[in-house]
């Protein structure tokens, strides 16, 4: 049985990684360097703005009287930029004007994620005021922007005439179009197109489809290589039921779901084991990618300390320090692709808990690397961009939830159980389990819960004789129609009271 299909515009990064020849490499250096002096220049804008209205307010003029304040927009300070760029960089011929502009976009979109921190509409923690960037600490990053010609970023003859490049390893590189040297504009000819080390190629054909458009491209050095972040804008169709999907060993039906239980000695626990994915238990080991490099990368530090400032020998160990970080990093992003796929492929439903991460971290230091070693939260943020593309329903537990404490067997509810104390034993049914094995159940079973109780709320809200009052509700206003069946004068009887409060993100 088919579900609905419907269509969608989802917005996805594709990543390559680049190649480039020293003269690119250098070329690309000065485009960074540019998008970073811009950057600074809008901020300096800004500020010195503010600190001559402050200091006009301090001597009691008028609001009328005070200088005009500065438009934090990016269109205003592109203007601005544009108006003063012949006196603020009188080099600004020899680079690309996305450079420039790349630089000034990000400086307003900084000073909008600090307005609207301030005044409570941004999610999240609260952001500061942008700060400038520096030459050695920021990352060198420069964006380009060209949506009307989608062909001009690949081979655009081939991809105007519907084919695809021999080879399909080269992405262009805008360049400066105002240097009045014809031998310098003839020799940054060849400087245009950037090899690839993966191939380009499905991303062409969906361009040259037309069911796919580039919507702005970010060139940046990260790990020690250069990179291209390519943001596409493409057509989906995700079906609700899949026709045809692999299914978990004695399951069957198209409403197969599994718990995850996310932890530190294993990287995951699910509520069942997978062949392929798990161990007998289903636990999913940790990869530990960090702690195999702590050695290396405690003898590059130090080597590092040993260099003197501004010598081409530190310059040497800081680009070898960044590609073994950069190596730590791709090493477990593969690992958890790999896991992330291999859930969204196989089942319909998959539950998580929403954890809080940084507050662990933070509340116990001694788990500060572990827990950014495991990187939970980059599990979630896989699986959430995953789903809908793959028609899985993702299905986020409230982290007040007690799966850790609660029997899988009978629903009982302890009051404490320490985090040294691996195996739950409930003293009621007498069972015993590996303690993250019985909170994958339990996930598996509240998502169960909480996607019945959607269904019914839909059903409810399109019947026209379910009236608001008809039916009695809890103390926590949640109109259950069974009980839960957790014996009462125990600390389940306070959990079971909680739970209704337990709120549950539901991603289709």
């Amino acid at each position: 049985m088919t579900g609905a299909i419907t269509e969608e515009y989802l917005t996805r990064a594709a990543v390559f990684p680049l190649d480039p020849s020293p003269a690119q490499e250098r070329l690309l250096r000065s485009y960074c360097g540019a998008a970073r002096f811009a950057h600074n220049w809008a901020l300096g804008q800004v500020k010195d703005n503010l600190a001559t209205r402050s200091d006009e307010r301090a001597a009691g003029l008028s609001e009328e009287a005070l200088t005009a304040s500065l438009s934090w927009s990016a269109y205003s300070l592109n203007r601005v930029w544009n108006a003063a760029k012949e006196e603020a960089a009188p080099w600004w011929p020899e680079v690309s004007m996305h450079a420039f502009r790349s630089g000034v976009v990000a400086a307003a979109a900084g000073l909008e994620n600090f307005r609207s921190s301030k005044k409570g509409t941004r999610k999240g923690r609260p952001v500061g005021f942008p700060r400038f960037k520096s030459r050695d600490r920021s990352k060198p990053a420069v964006t380009f922007t060209e949506i009307n010609h989608q062909g001009s970023w690949f081979e655009d003859s081939d991809v105007l005439a519907g084919r695809v490049s021999p080879n399909g390893h080269r992405i262009r590189l805008m360049l400066p179009q105002s240097t009045p040297d014809r031998d310098v504009q003839r020799r940054r000819a060849n400087l245009a197109w950037i090899h690839t080390t993966e191939s380009t190629r499905r991303l062409v054909k969906k361009v040259a489809d037309g069911t796919a458009s580039i919507q702005k491209v970010t060139i940046s050095y990260v790990g020690g290589r250069w990179q291209a972040s390519v943001l596409v804008r493409y057509l989906v169709q995700p079906v609700i039921q899949s026709v045809v999907r692999p299914r978990a060993p004695g399951q069957a039906g198209p409403d197969t779901a599994i718990g995850v239980d996310a932890g530190i000695t294993h990287l995951a626990t699910l509520s069942r084991p997978v062949p392929g994915l798990t161990d007998d238990h289903g636990h999913i080991a940790n990869p530990r990618v960090l702690e195999k490099q702590l050695d290396r990368l405690a003898k590059v530090d130090r080597r590092l300390a040993r260099c003197q400032k501004g010598s081409k020998n530190r310059a040497k160990v800081k680009r070898r320090r960044a590609r073994l970080h950069g190596t730590i990093t791709k090493t477990r992003s593969l690992e958890l692709h790999r896991v992330s796929n291999a859930l969204t492929n196989q089942f319909d439903v998959i539950a998580i808990e929403d954890l809080n991460v940084a507050g662990m971290a933070n509340a116990k230091r001694h788990l500060g690397r572990a827990l950014a070693d495991v990187s939970l939260a980059e599990l979630r943020r896989q699986l959430t961009y995953k789903s809908p593309d793959r028609g899985t329903t993702l299905v986020v537990v409230d982290r007040f939830y007690p799966s850790t404490k609660t029997c899988s067997s009978c629903g009982a509810v302890r009051a404490k159980l320490p985090l040294a104390v691996r195996v739950f034993e409930c003293s009621i049914c007498g069972m015993s389990l590996d303690r993250d094995i019985n909170a994958a159940i339990n996930i598996e079973a509240e998502s169960r819960r909480l996607l019945k109780a959607k269904r019914q709320s839909l059903h409810q809200a399109t019947s026209p004789q379910d009236v608001a009052g008809l039916r009695p509700e809890t103390e926590n206003a949640d109109s259950r129609t069974e009980k839960t069946g957790v014996p009462t004068g125990t600390a389940a009887l306070a959990a079971c009271r909680a739970e209704p409060r337990s709120h549950a993100t539901v991603v289709v």
